[in-house]
Formats: C-alpha cells, sequence, structure tokens
C-alpha cells in the first residue's frame, strides 16, 4: 500500500522532481547527508537544507548513526519507498507543470543547447531512412554523424510514424524497460566516479487518428 500523504508540504516536495528524487538514496536504505550530496552533485550545505525540508515534511526519518573518529554520522531513511499524493493537496500551479513535465524540458532544453550549439535554430520535418516521419529541432548532423564517437551522447527524436499491432507495442514497451534497467543499475547507489548525470525521457503511448 502507498504511503497516505496528509500534508500540503510533503505534498509540495513530493511534486517538485528536483525535490523528490533528493529521496532516492534514503529510499534504498540508512543514507547520510553526504550520500545524497554525492549521489546529486549537491554542496553538503544544500543536501542539509533538503534533508531538512524532507525531515519537517515528514518524509525522511532518522535512522542510527554511523560510528567515525569524533561525532559519528547521522543517518536517514525515507518512510515509505511508494507515496501517494491527493490532487488537492498539490498547489495547481504545481500541478499543471507537472503533467507537463515542465522542470524536466527546462534542464532538457538546457542541455541539448549545452552539447549542440545548432539546437534549436529550426524545425525540421523529415522521413528518415526507416521510412519514419521524424520532426523536431533541427540537428547540426545527420544521423552517421550523430553516432560517432566524438559526437556527445545526446538524442532527441520524436516519431509519430511508428505503426504497430498491440503485441508489437508491448515487445517494444518491454525491450525499453529492460534496456532502462541494464543502464540503470550501472550506478544503483547514485553519482561514481567518472560518471555524469544524464537526463533520459522515454515514452511510448497510442496516438489518436
Amino acid at each position: 500500500m502507498p504511503f497516505p500523504v496528509t500534508t500540503p508540504l510533503a505534498a509540495r516536495l513530493l511534486a517538485d522532481p528536483e525535490m523528490a528524487v533528493c529521496l532516492k538514496p534514503f529510499m534504498k536504505g540508512p543514507a547520510s547527508v553526504k550520500d545524497l550530496a554525492l549521489a546529486r552533485g549537491l554542496s553538503l550545505q544544500r543536501a542539509h537544507y533538503r534533508v531538512g525540508l524532507l525531515r519537517k515534511a515528514g518524509l525522511l526519518v532518522p535512522a542510527g548513526l554511523q560510528p567515525r573518529r569524533g561525532r559519528p554520522i547521522k543517518l536517514y531513511r525515507a518512510v515509505d519507498t511508494d507515496f501517494l499524493v491527493p490532487k488537492a493537496l498539490v498547489p495547481p500551479g504545481v500541478w499543471r507543470a507537472l503533467e507537463a513535465a515542465q522542470s524536466w524540458q527546462e534542464e532538457w532544453e538546457k542541455a541539448l543547447e549545452a552539447c549542440d550549439a545548432g539546437y534549436g535554430t529550426a524545425l525540421r520535418v523529415r522521413l528518415n531512412p526507416q521510412g519514419l516521419l521524424v520532426f523536431g529541432p533541427e540537428e547540426a548532423e545527420e544521423e552517421p554523424e550523430l553516432l560517432a564517437e566524438g559526437f556527445p551522447p545526446l538524442l532527441n527524436l520524436w516519431s509519430a510514424g511508428l505503426y504497430l499491432r498491440r503485441e508489437e507495442a508491448k515487445a517494444l514497451q518491454r525491450e525499453i524497460w529492460a534496456l532502462y534497467q541494464r543502464y540503470a543499475l550501472l550506478s544503483p547507489l547514485g553519482k561514481e566516479e567518472g560518471q555524469a548525470r544524464y537526463l533520459l525521457h522515454l515514452g511510448l503511448a497510442p496516438a489518436s487518428d
């Protein structure tokens, strides 16, 4: 059973992707403020602030101490790994932004522009070699160059021309999910040395004709 959220502060924090994702290290077991800072690439000061908010909202609780020389490290854990937030507790503006994935979209746009100076300069509508209609901001390079080793690991693709039977769409859904899980498990506890954070958007839905 999901944990029922009953306070506006907890609802607001869970509806904010940047705050909600800070619960992840503590959902996997007892973790420290430093663990959050490392997982999210935050300063210790910002990590302390976010832990304080999550504790105030009742989403984090103390989980003991980790011994070390000097003062032991405080550990916290999430009160659950599954939360149910009533729509009535979420401010309407936040709900609309969440439905539109607004905060993620803004970060996605900034990341694309940083990696590809040509992104967003024009709209491109084309038929790709597989016969699918592809549309979106113009890409700086053609597909072979995009996949070249020297090009950033960047992909921005929307397709409105993928025709599948239901069983084929289910197979694609399962393959996408399995692929995501495979790469997500490369750093289950957060960022490791040599790793960088990548935004990933996966979407699949039947379109209305």
